[in-house]
């Protein structure tokens, strides 16, 4: 469990995994993301077991505080320890959308990558359509470095991927 302000980023627990695969189906979740995979509660179950192994580069956290006790999702994956990078995601539940979770989750994400995970550079992927969440990225201090073009299809065209990343440099500075 790490802790951040108010928010609470733990382990993925059994009694998670059907909130978890209804947010994954929730049309305005899975939209936005890069494949679009609906999940049956036996595949919930599958994925639970294989995310449980040590040997999955890929993380997954649940997020809560004191009031609520599904916020949403935390993952990590492309973990590259030799060049200090990792990719990460949050997908917060639509009725708290809005609230500042995404803002406070993305803060506890960096100080958990940077001051813990002793990560030098902590990137995403958003898609151009997604303006709510470049705001939130540009806010964060992530700047765009690259584009995966006409990337991902989605309602009859193509999207582009936007490539972004905040560096250790630029998060301590922010923070002084």
């Amino acid at each position: 469990m790490f802790k951040h302000s108010d928010l609470i980023m733990r382990t993925v627990e059994e009694g998670d995994l059907e909130k978890m695969r209804k947010l994954r189906n929730d049309p305005s979740t899975w939209t936005m993301l890069e494949h679009v995979n609906f999940i049956d509660a036996e595949a919930q179950r599958q994925w639970f077991q294989k995310i449980r192994s040590a040997s999955t580069d890929r993380r997954y956290y649940i997020l809560c505080d004191d009031q609520n006790d599904f916020i949403g999702i935390v993952r990590s994956d492309q973990i590259d320890q030799a060049n200090r990078s990792i990719r990460i995601g949050v997908d917060i539940v639509p009725e708290l959308r809005g609230k500042g979770f995404g803002s406070r989750a993305f803060q506890l994400l960096k100080k958990f990558c940077f001051d813990y995970l002793n990560m030098h550079r902590v990137w995403l992927a958003v898609l151009e359509t997604n303006k709510v969440a470049l705001a939130l990225y540009k806010k964060q201090g992530f700047k765009k470095e690259g584009i995966y073009r006409s990337a991902v299809f989605r309602d009859g065209k193509y999207l582009d991927y936007i490539i972004m990343s905040i560096l250790e440099d630029e998060y301590r500075a922010k923070r002084l």
